[in-house]
């Protein structure tokens, strides 16, 4: 199996072809400059990339940065550039008389310093420093924007919330507002995902050499600093299993007022992130937009689904008038643009091509949704009518920590475009299933779905799960929106409280955003389990579990029925990717492998993802080969398992260096159990080991 990365984006354009012509004409040769270091606060230098228009005056910049080792990647012309799911056409601005800036996160990279934590307050601080140096600049007009996505999106949300003076606006893709919740740990459960390729990947990364070609002689100094003084960022996320200011000083929840720019917003159906980016827009009390396509993890033109759109072009036209007071009508538009989506066969890997349409919305959610009430009954019927007068019952079912295996890997990032989500009929055998009549007309669905259950448990601590699907009538099960709840977080993700067993209690589960058309003679389904396999770390006690429903416990979903636009709103317009739409045959080497041991009655996931390339010279090869294996036991759930690593293959002036990372995450009823180690050969001898380990208690997770 082959896999890639690209993305997409999608913003609103009806303008004029006079005025789409304006916004995109070049008007610049193209200068890059490789050897800026600036300082910081505290003496660090940070290695940074510049490209600007080779042209006297000054101009607007556009500040991006990553720990992903990116600089040596970015182009002084843009028909040069190449597929990346990091750098993202500084040359494409530059040529429209933007200056655009790259760096390193301190420790990482190119840059100097150290970095022991993920999203560090050193970090954040040079962030603001950084606004204020490219704004000091000569070739600046004092002018500095924000671009990125992903970790280049949750950082914005951190640089908004300290405010430089000099900052005017922010982009941002496809990324988390609360880190715990949308990131680590969603519904209070840690995610695999987390273990099995961010992890060991970033291990590998902050520990590898900067590129001699950028650093020059400072190789060896910078080297060594990270080697003496990182710490694997896996640690941070495994010692703070709980909400609180760990998790909320690098978040932009709770309170969005704190940003003060005009922000742009983007992410795809595909991706795991539509949702906390459709809840900042929201919540945000600035000049905004939000645009959701069908994508995956990637910048629109790349992107998987499409369709794909220039989301260059639609940027432009947010700069140019944010950054330059140009008239470019971004502003005339809806500020919510949408691809509603329609059923397509559920396949393993990401479609090329999804179906849907796109849609204006002035507002989100929608104000004209009808949130409706779905009740849970008898022999597995979902239907409108009130379950209040029927007799309050319960259905029962044993939790089993495998089932999830048809739920895919909410990706953001990873082995993509594979692991989706297929027929979900597997796991919903396993599961509580509540199913609609044959639909008498399309419905469409644009919003919030929320599941209201009344929960009883055997045990002290349970996780319940929900996922909404289609049911074609040939019986397929598309997987649609869902979401987990630790029930221990009923009332605080901070502070877990036990459940009494056989005590009924009420959960309050929101579901994921949808923008979805279920077709007439289709059927909606709600299924509930208490575990969902490759998303969420099992809980450790064995369980029995009910779902009460009707009398004074009727479980339920509302979901948001959305009637027709009167007035109808235009339908949106986008210059066409200048991509070519990928193929997968063209994707990274991936496997994606779930096996069962009848023998252990354990259930495991194996991933691999391996690239190989040439660097930007054209001489030195570099290549990355991560995997991992994540095991199960049905027989006993406290005990699971993670093993990782990552291999990242480099040149150095003394020859070819390796940087490996191995990570292990273990659990049993009590603890938690975390190793990783790093090792570096230089020509094939040892040149640097080290391993960390850490235990932590389990907290009714």
């Amino acid at each position: 199996m082959l896999a890639q990365h690209t993305v997409r984006f999608i913003l609103i354009s009806s303008l004029t072809a006079t005025v789409l012509g304006a916004v995109s004409q070049p008007r610049y040769k193209v200068k890059i400059d490789r050897t800026a270091r600036p300082v910081m606060r505290d003496g660090v230098e940070l290695g940074a990339v510049v490209v600007r228009p080779d042209a006297e005056g000054q101009f607007p910049a556009i500040m991006n940065y990553t720990p992903y080792r990116t600089l040596s990647h970015v182009k002084s012309s843009y028909d040069e550039e190449k597929y990346s799911n990091t750098i993202h056409g500084p040359s494409y601005f530059a040529e429209r008389g933007y200056a655009v800036v790259y760096y390193d996160v301190r420790g990482t990279g190119n840059s100097g310093g150290s970095s022991q934590d993920i999203y560090s307050e050193k970090e954040q601080n040079d962030a603001y420093d950084m606004v204020e140096w490219i704004a000091a600049q000569l070739w600046c007009d004092g002018g500095v924007g924000m671009w990125g996505y992903s970790y280049g999106g949750v950082v914005q949300w951190q640089v908004g919330i300290k405010n430089p003076p000099h900052l005017k606006t922010l982009v941002v893709g496809s990324s988390n507002d609360d880190v715990y919740l949308d990131w680590v740990y969603p519904g209070g459960s840690l995610r695999p995902y987390m273990f099995d390729t961010y992890s060991p990947l970033m291990a590998a990364f902050n520990f590898a050499p900067p590129d001699i070609d950028l650093v020059g002689q400072k190789w060896t100094e910078i080297w060594e600093e990270r080697l003496a003084n990182n710490r694997p960022w896996g640690i941070g996320y495994i010692t703070h299993p709980v909400h609180g200011s760990y998790w909320t000083d690098r978040s932009l929840q709770p309170d969005y007022s704190r940003v003060k720019v005009p922000t742009l917003l983007w992410s795809g159906w595909a991706d795991v992130y539509p949702t906390p980016i459709l809840r900042a827009f929201a919540n945000l009390e600035v000049p905004k937009k939000a645009l959701v396509g069908p994508w995956g993890h990637w910048w629109p033109e790349m992107a998987v689904p499409g369709p794909r759109i220039d989301g260059r072009h639609e940027l432009l036209k947010w700069y140019d008038h944010w950054l330059k007071g140009m008239d470019t009508g971004v502003m005339d538009e809806p500020p919510v643009t949408l691809f509603v989506k329609e059923y397509k066969e559920p396949e393993p890997a990401m479609y090329i091509d999804d179906n849907g349409f796109w849609r204006f919305e002035n507002e989100w959610p929608p104000a004209r949704n009808e949130n409706t009430p779905m009740y849970l009954h008898a022999d597995g019927l979902l239907s409108e009518d009130s379950s209040a007068s029927a007799p309050e019952e319960a259905d029962q079912y044993t939790y089993d920590p495998t089932v999830g295996a048809t739920s895919g890997i909410y990706w953001g990032g990873g082995v993509l475009p594979w692991g989706m989500a297929i027929d979900q009929r597997t796991d919903e055998a396993l599961s509580l299933t509540y199913t609609t009549p044959p639909l008498e007309e399309d419905l469409e669905t644009i919003g919030e779905p929320i599941a209201v259950l009344y929960v009883s448990s055997s045990a002290t601590s349970a996780y319940f799960h929900v996922k909404l699907t289609d049911v074609a009538p040939d019986g397929t099960s598309k997987w649609i929106a869902d979401e987990g709840l630790l029930a221990s977080h009923r009332n605080s993700h901070a502070v877990p409280e036990p459940l009494e067993p056989g005590e009924i209690y009420e959960l309050r589960i929101p579901l994921k955003f949808v923008a979805y058309v279920f077709p007439k003679g289709h059927r909606i389904r709600v299924d509930i389990a208490s575990a969902d396999f490759q998303n969420a770390w099992p809980v450790a006690e064995k369980a029995v579990n009910k779902i009460h429903r009707g009398g004074r416990n009727p479980s339920y979903v509302v979901l948001p029925i959305t009637p027709a636009q009167d007035p109808k709103l235009p339908t949106p317009e986008f210059k066409p990717s200048p991509r070519p739409a990928p193929k997968l045959e063209d994707l990274n080497t991936v496997k994606h492998e779930i096996t069962r041991d009848l023998v252990s009655d354990t259930v495991t996931v194996h991933l691999m993802a391996q690239r190989n390339g040439k660097s930007d010279d054209g001489r030195r090869q570099t290549g990355r080969y991560i995997s991992s294996n994540y095991t199960v036991s049905k027989a006993n759930p406290a005990e699971a398992s993670m093993r990782a690593g990552c291999r990242l293959t480099l040149n150095g002036p003394e020859g070819e260096i390796i940087v490996e990372s191995s990570e292990t995450l273990v659990s049993d009823i009590t603890s938690f159990r975390f190793l990783t180690q790093v090792e570096v050969t230089v020509q094939g001898k040892p040149h640097f080991n080290k391993s960390w380990r850490v235990s932590v208690p389990r907290r009714l997770n």
